[in-house]
């Protein structure tokens, strides 16, 4: 159970970050977009209650106004790996993300700073909220959030720097 607590937070935590990118997108105009390869920096991210992942990367394949395509990968402190995708619309309605950790759903909401997102459980639970916002420069991807473990409610502040 707690294992798959875990894997459904990795999850959670992988696709807020995901938001964040997308939340990015309303700066397209100002040259800005997260569209690309995102890697979390573990020296610089916070996470309570909670244990953080050994490495976490997001690849952006869209970052429309209306529109997000995200992959994930990661490891966590076991040293198993998760993958997950979502390819879907920014509509504030529930969509599935892709998960070999079993089923889930995200519901992503665009505002001027950035992207906000809850995430559901199978069983309709809200297990995850956050909010996104890309940095000035475009380099840095700043996922905040709260999420449900077995240990109780998280906070986490998940840095991303931009591999490509």
């Amino acid at each position: 159970m707690h294992s798959r607590k875990f894997v459904l937070f990795v999850a959670c935590l992988g696709s807020l970050m995901l938001f964040s990118l997308a939340a990015s997108a309303s700066s397209e105009s100002a040259g800005k977009s997260s569209v690309g390869t995102w890697k979390l920096d573990l020296s610089k991210s916070t996470f309570s209650n909670t244990t953080a992942p050994k490495f976490e990367q997001i690849v952006v394949n869209t970052d429309d106004a209306d529109y997000l395509k995200w992959n994930l990968k990661g490891v966590m402190p076991d040293g198993k790996s998760y993958i997950e995708s979502y390819d879907g619309p920014i509509d504030g309605k529930d969509h599935e993300v892709v998960s070999i950790n079993g089923s889930h759903t995200i519901a992503y909401t665009r505002t001027q700073t950035g992207l906000q997102w809850v995430m559901k459980d199978a069983n309709g639970n809200v297990v995850e909220t956050g909010a996104g916002e890309m940095s000035a420069d475009g380099k840095t991807l700043a996922l905040k959030g709260t999420i449900t473990t077995t240990n109780g409610k998280s906070s986490f502040t998940a840095i991303f720097n931009r591999a490509q």
